[in-house]
Protein backbone atom coordinates (compact mmCIF):
# COMPACT_ATOMS: atom_id res chain seq x y z
CA UNK A 1 0.00 0.00 0.00
CA UNK A 2 1.61 3.25 -1.09
CA UNK A 3 1.20 6.43 0.85
CA UNK A 4 -0.80 9.05 -0.92
CA UNK A 5 1.19 12.28 -1.24
CA UNK A 6 -0.65 15.15 0.29
CA UNK A 7 -0.93 18.24 -1.90
CA UNK A 8 -0.83 21.67 -0.37
CA UNK A 9 -2.83 24.69 -1.34
CA UNK A 10 -0.74 27.86 -1.14
CA UNK A 11 -1.07 31.42 -2.35
CA UNK A 12 1.47 32.67 -4.89
CA UNK A 13 1.86 35.98 -6.69
CA UNK A 14 0.25 36.28 -10.11
CA UNK A 15 2.94 36.59 -12.77
CA UNK A 16 3.45 39.99 -14.38
CA UNK A 17 1.42 41.93 -11.83
CA UNK A 18 2.33 45.03 -9.85
CA UNK A 19 1.59 45.30 -6.14
CA UNK A 20 0.42 48.66 -4.80
CA UNK A 21 1.48 49.16 -1.19
CA UNK A 22 1.84 52.05 1.21
CA UNK A 23 5.20 51.88 2.96
CA UNK A 24 5.77 53.89 6.12
CA UNK A 25 9.01 55.87 5.92
CA UNK A 26 10.23 54.10 9.07
CA UNK A 27 10.40 50.86 7.04
CA UNK A 28 12.47 52.59 4.38
CA UNK A 29 14.93 53.65 7.07
CA UNK A 30 15.04 50.06 8.31
CA UNK A 31 15.86 48.78 4.81
CA UNK A 32 18.65 51.34 4.58
CA UNK A 33 19.96 50.06 7.92
CA UNK A 34 19.73 46.51 6.60
CA UNK A 35 21.87 47.47 3.64
CA UNK A 36 24.47 49.42 5.60
CA UNK A 37 24.59 47.62 8.96
CA UNK A 38 23.41 44.03 8.58
CA UNK A 39 24.66 42.91 5.18
CA UNK A 40 28.20 41.67 5.86
CA UNK A 41 30.48 43.90 3.84
CA UNK A 42 34.05 43.15 4.92
CA UNK A 43 35.19 46.78 4.74
CA UNK A 44 34.62 50.05 2.87
CA UNK A 45 36.60 48.79 -0.13
CA UNK A 46 34.37 45.70 -0.37
CA UNK A 47 31.28 47.92 -0.19
CA UNK A 48 32.67 50.18 -2.94
CA UNK A 49 33.57 47.20 -5.16
CA UNK A 50 30.14 45.62 -4.77
CA UNK A 51 28.39 48.92 -5.55
CA UNK A 52 30.59 49.48 -8.63
CA UNK A 53 29.93 45.95 -9.89
CA UNK A 54 26.19 46.41 -9.45
CA UNK A 55 26.28 49.82 -11.16
CA UNK A 56 28.27 48.31 -14.04
CA UNK A 57 25.83 45.39 -14.34
CA UNK A 58 28.49 42.87 -13.30
CA UNK A 59 26.73 40.92 -10.58
CA UNK A 60 29.22 38.24 -9.57
CA UNK A 61 27.36 35.82 -7.34
CA UNK A 62 24.58 35.58 -4.79
CA UNK A 63 25.96 38.26 -2.44
CA UNK A 64 25.91 40.98 -5.11
CA UNK A 65 22.59 39.66 -6.45
CA UNK A 66 20.91 40.07 -3.05
CA UNK A 67 22.49 43.47 -2.39
CA UNK A 68 21.24 44.63 -5.79
CA UNK A 69 17.74 43.39 -4.88
CA UNK A 70 17.72 45.57 -1.75
CA UNK A 71 19.05 48.52 -3.79
CA UNK A 72 16.40 48.08 -6.49
CA UNK A 73 13.70 47.99 -3.82
CA UNK A 74 15.03 51.16 -2.18
CA UNK A 75 15.32 52.90 -5.56
CA UNK A 76 11.75 51.95 -6.43
CA UNK A 77 10.55 53.48 -3.16
CA UNK A 78 12.66 56.61 -3.65
CA UNK A 79 11.40 57.12 -7.20
CA UNK A 80 7.80 56.77 -6.00
CA UNK A 81 8.40 59.17 -3.13
CA UNK A 82 9.95 61.71 -5.50
CA UNK A 83 7.02 61.40 -7.94
CA UNK A 84 4.63 62.05 -5.03
CA UNK A 85 6.68 65.03 -3.80
CA UNK A 86 7.43 63.27 -0.50
CA UNK A 87 11.16 64.07 -0.40
CA UNK A 88 12.81 67.17 0.99
CA UNK A 89 16.35 68.51 0.79
CA UNK A 90 18.38 68.70 3.97
CA UNK A 91 21.88 69.74 4.88
CA UNK A 92 23.50 66.88 6.80
CA UNK A 93 26.48 67.15 9.15
CA UNK A 94 28.02 63.66 9.49
CA UNK A 95 30.12 64.74 12.46
CA UNK A 96 27.15 65.73 14.61
CA UNK A 97 24.61 63.62 12.66
CA UNK A 98 22.26 66.58 12.48
CA UNK A 99 20.03 67.63 9.61
CA UNK A 100 18.79 71.07 8.63
CA UNK A 101 15.85 71.38 6.25
CA UNK A 102 16.89 73.52 3.27
CA UNK A 103 14.19 72.43 0.81
CA UNK A 104 12.18 75.62 1.34
CA UNK A 105 15.18 77.97 1.22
Amino acid sequence: MSEEKKKLTVEVYKEGTTIDVKIPVEYVYRFNQLLLEFIPFTDQNHFNTVMKNITDGKIEGPFEYHVSTVLMFLNLIEDSARAQDLLKTVEYDPETQTKKDISEG
